[in-house]
């Protein structure tokens, strides 16, 4: 295969992901720079997205109209070489995946009778937390696979598995979508201009990214769309009339996201639903307003002039080994911990 620039860019990409997998020299730098729009605590969200984009970047010509495995998709009528439609595809997939996701934090706790307006805390082994506006369930799936094959991952990097038990095996159908998202992004980057497939290759990524850690509200997932969407409708020659249409959606999710922030904050007092909690849990960290019991629940009410994010670390700290999990309301203006 004949490498042309952007191939050589997608050898350099993957070549550096390596060197963040398995250095730390360069963590707090990257971390920095990505933040903006992976909203990464740790390197994990890097590296995928320089390993992901240098690969297509590296095997898009694989996927020619000319090539072996685009003659052979192609062999199907309904699957013939088409960048728009495969383009379209791609999109229509993504989206799924997270209306998927939403319905998935939504029977969470319609499961355990608790607000839809929380945090969810699983604390078996590592403590992974989820809500709607920036759900973790799908990587939670992903995490479950690499935990059980027995693949490295470095501590810091918290892959989620402990979430798996509470959307397993409904979550596993998801799985198929992120081969589809690439198999079928990788291919509508062909014939584009090499702009618009560098513009591609970085949706395609930051989407995947969103697909698995964040969900449709999450700063990857809003960057991946206007991205995806931005090249589905560009034509030639270019007006900025064309990204009217994409710009309005990215728009409306992030009021969708702030108005759900908004709806659902209490503060009055903050609400801990603690599920399967042993006899000995101690809370005198923070002042309790009221203590009840509900079958397998405890709900515990405590000041709303509690930052969130303190109360999110210190109830981790507190019921670690002693209960399955809590689901936390939360309070806007507080902390925002999505």
């Amino acid at each position: 295969m004949h490498l042309n620039k952007l191939n050589l860019i997608g050898i350099f990409m993957m070549l550096f992901a390596i060197l963040l997998f398995f250095t730390n020299f360069l963590d707090s730098t990257i971390l920095t720079l990505t933040y903006p729009f992976l909203e990464g605590s740790s390197e994990g969200k890097s590296v995928i997205l320089f390993m992901v984009t240098g690969s297509l970047l590296l095997f898009y010509p694989l996927f020619n109209e000319k090539g072996v495995i685009a003659k052979k998709i192609s062999s199907i009528d309904s699957l013939k070489f088409n960048k728009q439609k495969y383009l379209k595809y791609t999109i229509i997939i993504v989206l799924i995946t997270y209306l998927f996701g939403i319905l998935l934090e939504i029977w969470i706790r319609t499961k355990f009778g608790v607000s839809l307006f929380t945090i969810f805390v699983s604390i078996n082994h590592s403590a992974t937390s989820t809500s709607i506006v920036h759900s973790h369930v799908m990587k939670s799936v992903l995490g479950y696979f690499v935990s059980s094959s027995g693949v490295y991952v470095p501590s810091h990097i918290n892959t989620g598995s402990s979430l798996a038990q509470y959307v397993t095996p409904v979550a596993f159908i998801t799985i198929i979508a992120f081969p589809l998202v690439y198999i079928s992004g990788i291919i509508s980057l062909n014939g584009r201009r090499d702009l618009h497939k560098a513009i591609l290759a970085f949706a395609l990524t930051t989407s995947l990214i969103g697909m698995l850690d964040g969900g449709i509200f999450s700063a990857p997932a809003l960057v991946g769309l206007s991205g995806l969407l931005g090249v589905y409708v560009i034509k030639t020659p270019f007006s900025p009339r064309y990204l009217i249409k994409p710009g309005a959606v990215i728009i409306i999710l992030i009021i969708i996201r702030v108005s759900i922030g908004l709806i659902g904050t209490n503060a009055d007092f903050h609400e801990i639903t603690v599920l399967n909690p042993s006899d000995n849990i101690e809370i005198s960290s923070y002042e309790v307003l009221s203590m009840e019991k509900e079958g397998s629940k405890l709900i515990i009410k405590v000041p709303a002039n509690i930052n969130d994010k303190d109360l999110l670390l210190q109830l981790i700290s507190d019921l670690r080994g002693k209960s399955d999990g809590f689901f936390l309301s939360w309070n806007l203006f507080s902390w925002n911990p999505f």
